[in-house]
């Protein structure tokens, strides 16, 4: 079958369907071709055509040009400009070598990145607005709730209303989206802060022993049990917040027996006939679908009423994009700070961190950025392709693994600003052999 070979033409017109912009021009610096979103951007027209791009740094269109940096320094070159008109825009120019291991082209490709721009002061706002927030208290540290989107803007102002009240709560969302924040949240805002927030996975115990650690039970209840006795986690969390995660998992005996706490206030610990009095405020979190459940007799109807008084939906990171850079961010500044390295982060990589659908949601993005601040090397934060591509994360590889994919990833960026192996070779550090037998290693060309 042969080969379809597209002409310039065709390329031009997809060229000129792309949001990103682009420009080409020769190893001077005249432009040869620009795109219709190169235009737009820039406010320029095709009057640029067969002009110096250099003549529009003079006239301050652009404060300066890769294009000029990459033929200078004939390799690839990233700018951040600012145009006249008020856009600011990140622009990658490369090097295009002839045969002989001369400039011919330079290819720039520009990309509008206003809504980036300034991310720090974004975040100063950010944190300024929500500065009343309480922490989440974990193992690691203290952590801010990191807000930005309307779409979390609207659970904030939510759990902060319901948090005036000792009102049942259930929060829907999918795993890794926050639901413990939320809960946690809800407590420290609530007359219940000063007393204690216990949390109970109702996954995490095995059904068998769940009643026994809820409940509690007497002396002599059962074979295998503490003689003394043992009081449950109701027993602890008296005056205080019980949240039950996964409240799902939950057995259905057990389900009657925890609407029976919340419709009467009390409860009754195994082996015993005493009626406890209870005052507790109950949060419940779940990613399934409870309605689905309670249709298949999986889960009580009654209860789920009881438990959702109010209902908190926190949406998946990918429906609110507006958060994901502000959580990056403050995660990479947390982690750096936590194993004592710095790491610069670029803008380019913050638009790929947007750009990810993050499918495990706040807290993949947590455990990518701790995963890479540990093994990157060199003050750059930067992501590896596959960790991005099908959010597997860095940590599915052995160390060895791991290193190949870097090295690979590297001579497949270096073979694209040399002409030839020796050349690159020179340009890395690596005698011509090794380059050579690099490549073939990992099949680049």
């Amino acid at each position: 079958m042969e080969k379809e070979l597209i002409s310039a033409y065709d390329i031009v017109k997809c060229l000129n369907q792309s949001n990103d912009g682009f420009m080409i021009s020769d190893s001077k610096g005249v432009i040869l071709y620009a795109s219709n979103s190169y235009y737009e951007m820039t406010k320029l027209d095709e009057n640029i055509l067969s002009h110096n791009i250099g003549e529009y740094e003079k006239k301050g269109i652009f404060e300066k040009s890769s294009c000029l940096s990459c033929i200078k320094y004939k390799r690839t070159y990233t700018q951040i400009h600012s145009t006249k008109n008020g856009v600011e825009i990140i622009a990658v120019s490369k090097p295009i070598f002839d045969e002989d291991g001369n400039l011919k082209y330079v290819v720039t490709n520009v990309r509008d990145i206003s809504s980036y721009v300034n991310i720090n002061k974004k975040l100063a706002e950010v944190n300024n607005n929500f500065s009343s927030y309480s922490e989440e208290k974990t193992h690691e540290g203290d952590e801010g709730i990191i807000v930005n989107s309307p779409e979390m803007k609207r659970v904030i102002d939510l759990a902060k209303l319901v948090s005036r009240t000792s009102v049942s709560v259930m929060i829907l969302g999918e795993t890794g989206v926050g639901k413990d924040v939320i809960a946690n949240y809800i407590h420290n805002n609530s007359d219940r802060k000063n007393e204690r927030f216990i949390t109970l996975n109702c996954g995490a115990i095995p059904k068998e022993l769940m009643e026994s650690e809820l409940f509690g039970y007497t002396p002599g209840s059962f074979t295998g049990g503490l003689k003394e006795g043992k009081k449950g986690i109701l027993h602890y969390a008296q005056k205080g917040t019980l949240f039950l995660d996964e409240i799902c998992e939950l057995p259905l005996h057990l389900q009657v027996k925890l609407l029976r706490v919340l419709e009467n206030n009390v409860y009754t610990p195994i082996g015993s006939a005493e009626e406890i009095p209870i005052d507790i405020r109950i949060i419940s979190a779940t990613n399934r679908n409870v309605k689905d459940l309670i249709r298949e007799n999986k889960f009580r109807e009654d209860l789920y009423y009881r438990l959702g008084v109010v209902f908190i939906n926190i949406p998946p990171l990918r429906e609110r994009q507006a958060d994901i850079i502000p959580l990056a961010t403050h995660f990479l500044k947390y982690y750096t700070s936590k194993y004592e390295v710095y790491k610069n982060i670029e803008v380019d990589t913050l638009i790929q961190l947007q750009e990810y659908d993050w499918p495990g949601n706040v807290r993949e993005l947590r455990n990518t950025i701790e995963k890479i601040v540990i093994l990157s090397q060199g003050d750059t934060f930067e992501i590896p392709e596959d960790n991005m591509h099908d959010g597997e994360n860095i940590m599915k590889y052995k160390l060895k693994d791991y290193m190949e994919q870097v090295e690979k990833r590297y001579l497949h960026n270096a073979s694209k600003l040399f002409s030839s192996s020796r050349e690159m070779g020179e340009a890395i550090g690596v005698d011509h052999s090794t380059v050579l037998r690099k490549l073939k290693k990992y099949n680049i060309s």
